[in-house]
């Protein structure tokens, strides 16, 4: 499918983490991506969301999405940091 195709192609993935739980198709997107590029392209999750969605205290997901992302970001100024130093870096 043409989701599929974009990933799989992609050189990183930004997913929006925002909500009382996560979306289930960004889920599916993030945890494929991660299966499928072991060699860890990165994933960045943005999380701006002022709720608690882990499963224990003060997580801000739950741990499988937590363990597929490179970083977890708070705000959208430090998302673009975050992009510009993996473009420059990577």
């Amino acid at each position: 499918n043409l989701c599929k195709q974009h990933l799989d192609r992609a050189d990183m993935v930004i997913a929006l983490l925002d909500g009382s739980q996560v979306d289930d198709g960004t889920a599916w997107e993030l945890g494929y991506f991660f299966a499928r590029f072991p060699e860890r392209r990165p994933i960045i999750g943005i999380r701006t969301d002022f709720r608690n969605a882990g499963d224990v205290p003060h997580a801000l997901v739950n741990l499988m999405l937590d363990c597929s992302c490179t970083i977890i970001v708070r705000s959208v100024e430090e998302l673009m940091g975050t992009i510009e130093r993996y473009l420059h870096n990577g």
